[in-house]
């Protein structure tokens, strides 16, 4: 086989996995390697030219399709709360199954998690939280327990963080945790905020079952700031509208409660 022949074939399998990344937006790179009958190294070397190019973004064991829009901006707590509404229900409805009878849990901020609130039908529940939002919830109900965890106002999220939140925390374990994150990427679940971050990840440390509560929308965006790594969590809570692709990918890395 002369250059030229094996130069077209390099061309007509990178626009195949452009062709793929544009129906699933992620791809494996053992899928692609079955899909298009050659090895995992040949399809690893054509994404490694791909990214390169700036047309897709490696991630670890595949890559996804690079958009304009791939830079994460935050949005506000309100703008937050209007998007995706039904897919965060399903979600915290998830969570809250799992809250059973005289467990003790921490609940972070997050317009996912505040809405576990309406669905816990246990009993004596200790619930910690550093968000002003899901206290306000929980203050009136006092079949449970309610610790809120003070320190310097994070104002965008109404959440607690800093030095006194830290100090608090570090000496806390509770059963569960239910976290918040803006952006599931790679191997990694990641946050927006770096005082956040660190006070998620001391609960996480903290916490005997590590749970992640996302609505689907969140698989494929990366934040500014690794939170965790996915092996290590107990399972990440979304909907069922995720999509298989990244259903099958994380699986491998923990459950998926769908």
């Amino acid at each position: 086989m002369n250059i030229w022949e094996v130069n077209n074939l390099k061309e007509i399998r990178q626009k195949n996995i452009i062709r793929l990344l544009d129906k699933s937006n992620f791809l494996k790179i053992s899928d692609v390697s079955r899909e298009l009958n050659v090895t995992p190294m040949t399809i690893r070397r054509d994404i490694n030219e791909l990214a390169e190019q700036g047309l897709v973004e490696k991630i670890h064991g595949g890559a996804k399709r690079k958009s304009s829009d791939d830079k994460y901006i935050e949005l506000s707590h309100t703008e937050k709360k209007a998007i995706n509404t039904e897919s965060k229900k399903y979600a915290a409805k998830k969570a809250a199954e799992l809250i059973e009878d005289n467990d003790t849990v921490f609940i972070g901020a997050g317009t996912t998690t505040e809405l576990i609130y309406k669905y816990i039908t246990a009993n004596n529940v200790k619930i910690i939280t550093n968000s002003i939002t899901i206290f306000n919830q929980f203050k009136n109900e006092t079949q449970h327990e309610l610790i809120l965890i003070g320190g310097t106002l994070r104002e965008k999220t109404g959440t607690f963080v800093g030095y006194f939140t830290r100090k608090v925390i570090q000496d806390i374990r509770v059963q569960k945790c239910f976290i918040g994150v803006n952006g599931i990427y790679g191997d990694f679940v990641t946050t927006a905020d770096e005082e956040e971050g660190v006070v998620q990840q001391i609960v996480i440390d903290n916490s005997y079952n590590r749970y992640i509560v996302s609505d689907s929308s969140k698989f494929g965006v990366e934040a500014f700031q690794v939170l965790y790594e996915t092996k290590k969590l107990t399972a990440i809570i979304t909907d069922n509208r995720i999509a298989k692709e990244y259903e099958d990918y994380y699986k491998d890395k923990c459950k998926i409660i769908n």
